[in-house]
């Protein structure tokens, strides 16, 4: 347990400014949904309705929450894994092509200087994290954390709880909103887009200033954590890191089926890590081979990495 509070802290302390950022957002937000909100629609009356949205709320907390600790909790890094103290034989040889040279580089075993230990293909040093992670796939700065081989499925969950807290929101201000002026005009849309400008306007008082700034952004946030997941599961159906992406690798994208592909990040159990972050379901493999294509035409999928005897 002491290992993993360390692991909250980032290495970057510049990063702490982000993730304060991200706990005092979500405390706002269910602060003003149990606050505000609730008792406005309902008349501060403990209805069965009332119940309901709690306890759906509660549990969507509850999801975001872990997932979101375990993300930040998860060592990624390749300290937890015994590398080889010389370099395995290559499995792909150098020439002239630069194609076959990068090959080379992102597909076998290599040297990194910073943590002075050989690393497996798909291990990408991170200059904030100071450390080399399994399988990495980028580094966020609102988690301050990379993002790898073991908490990606962590992260997904998060980010689709995130988004889900968010558009049940959006759909709880849309009825407080009705509730509070009864329909709606264009003064309640320009309050909702442009809430200061409404403000200096004084189409708002400071209340209301309050609210509508809280309600237009979650609805941006909301629209802002959809594109997060899309480009995500994009990269997750073709077998790609944003790293591989970036360089155009397309080397580990060796035509599996959807499900195999999501088995690789959310492991055998894939089906139920998104109902609760306690569901144990580890990605498949080691994070230190992996099947490719070569590139060839006869389409082989070979196996990359340190060979086990």
């Amino acid at each position: 347990m002491n290992r993993k509070v360390k692991l909250l802290i980032p290495k970057d302390r510049g990063e702490l400014i982000p993730i304060f950022f991200v706990v005092v957002l979500i405390l706002v937000y269910v602060t003003f949904e149990l606050c505000v909100i609730l008792p406005t629609i309902y008349n501060n009356i403990f209805t069965y309705k009332e119940i309901c949205h709690l306890i759906f709320g509660f549990y969507v907390i509850f999801n975001l929450i872990g997932n979101l600790f375990l993300c930040m909790a998860t060592d990624t890094s390749i300290d937890t894994i015994i590398c080889p103290v010389l370099l395995p034989a290559p499995t792909v040889h150098t020439s002239t092509n630069s194609q076959q040279d990068m090959l080379f580089y992102y597909c076998n075993w290599k040297y990194c200087h910073q943590c002075e230990v050989n690393v497996p293909p798909r291990s990408q040093h991170c200059h904030l994290c100071k450390k080399c992670v399994l399988k990495r796939d980028h580094h966020c700065s609102f988690l301050g954390r990379c993002i790898g081989f073991r908490n990606i499925r962590y992260y997904m969950c998060f980010l689709v709880w995130t988004w889900i807290g968010l558009v049940y929101c959006n759909i709880l201000h849309m009825d407080y909103t009705y509730e509070l002026v009864g329909s709606f005009s264009w003064r309640v849309i320009v309050a909702c887009l442009f809430p200061f400008g409404a403000w200096l306007f004084r189409v708002l008082d400071h209340f209301s200033l309050l609210l509508s700034f809280i309600c237009s952004t979650s609805l941006v946030l909301s629209l802002y954590i959809l594109f997060l997941i899309i480009q995500q599961s994009y990269l997750i159906i073709n077998g790609q890191t944003w790293h591989e992406y970036g360089k155009n690798i397309q080397i580990y994208n060796t035509y599996k089926n959807l499900q195999s592909n999501i088995e690789i990040v959310f492991g055998k159990r894939w089906f139920f890590v998104f109902f609760s972050p306690l569901v144990s379901s580890p990605p498949l493999g080691d994070g230190m081979t992996f099947d490719t294509t070569m590139g060839d035409d006869s389409g082989d999928i070979r196996r990359m990495g340190m060979k086990r005897t």
